[in-house]
């Protein structure tokens, strides 16, 4: 495990319970179980708790129509120099996690969330599983998963984003 030399702060936000400073891999795992867009929780984020930190964050939870459990997975990481500071606020990367494709066309789909719907890809709907695992190495190590693809989303979300009212 390539954890880093350093203790990074963090700030984990529910979208219906606020915010836990300094949260522990309990807090984290009750948050993500608890996404639901019908009872209100469909988001979180777990983000360094300084200026322009770096974070992932989801979106989704059982469908409201199929009770299938979909999520999609967001992570913005910045480009840093070689004492951790970043470059500057408007150098970083926004990516989307997806289970990897042998390189095969992938189809469009949205996670419904609470009021909103987040626009993905079909490789691009995560399960609980790989939310967690996702969560985890960011917590640990700042890093990203490298068993998942990681696709830029940085134009999307410069122009509007994805996020749109149902």
């Amino acid at each position: 495990m390539n954890e880093l030399p350093f203790r990074l702060e963090f700030v984990l936000t529910e979208e219906a319970g606020g915010d836990t400073v300094d949260p522990d891999l309990v807090d984290i795992l009750v948050a993500l179980v608890a996404l639901d867009p019908s009872e209100g929780a469909g988001f979180a984020c777990l983000a360094e708790a300084i200026d322009f930190g770096d974070y992932v964050q989801v979106a989704g939870g059982p469908d409201p129509d199929t009770g299938e459990a979909r999520y999609c997975v967001e992570r913005r990481m910045h480009d840093r120099m070689s004492d951790d500071s970043i470059v500057s606020p408007d150098s970083y990367s926004h990516l989307v996690a997806g289970v990897k494709t042998d390189g095969s066309p992938v189809g469009e789909t949205m996670i419904k969330t609470n009021g909103f719907k987040v626009d993905c890809r079909t490789n691009e709907v995560l399960t609980l599983s790989d939310v967690i695992t996702i969560f985890v190495t960011f917590l640990e190590r700042r890093s990203l998963p490298e068993e998942y693809q990681w696709r830029s989303n940085r134009s999307e979300v410069d122009s509007v984003g994805t996020l749109t009212r149902q």
